[in-house]
């Protein structure tokens, strides 16, 4: 089934001047008074929102918070080690108010 298209527009028109992930040029269509093609950025609205907030930091990677958490961790390793000689030592503490002749 072949008809005749006017397709001459189609072929004259200016392309996209975006890069794919292959390293090709875009090869869709730029629109009318732009240098990009509506699935790279030429259309309104496109792009990153305003006030964008998946691009906000956290401070998590931070030298400070990966200070803190190495000085808790350390912390915790030595008080659990404090903790496993204390349980294992074969003397009890005694409260020196109690009196052993009783």
């Amino acid at each position: 089934m072949s008809h005749a298209r006017n397709t001459c527009a189609m072929r004259t028109s200016r392309r996209c001047g975006a890069q794919t992930r292959n390293g090709d040029a875009c090869r869709a269509p730029a629109l009318r008074g732009r240098m990009r093609c509506r699935m790279h950025g030429g259309a309104w609205g496109s792009g990153a929102p305003g006030g964008n907030s998946n691009a906000l930091k956290h401070g998590y990677f931070t030298s400070e918070a990966i200070g803190e958490r190495k000085l808790v961790r350390t912390v915790l390793i030595e008080s659990e080690d404090l903790l496993r000689k204390l349980l294992t030592r074969p003397e009890t503490i005694r409260n020196p108010d109690e009196s052993e002749a009783g």
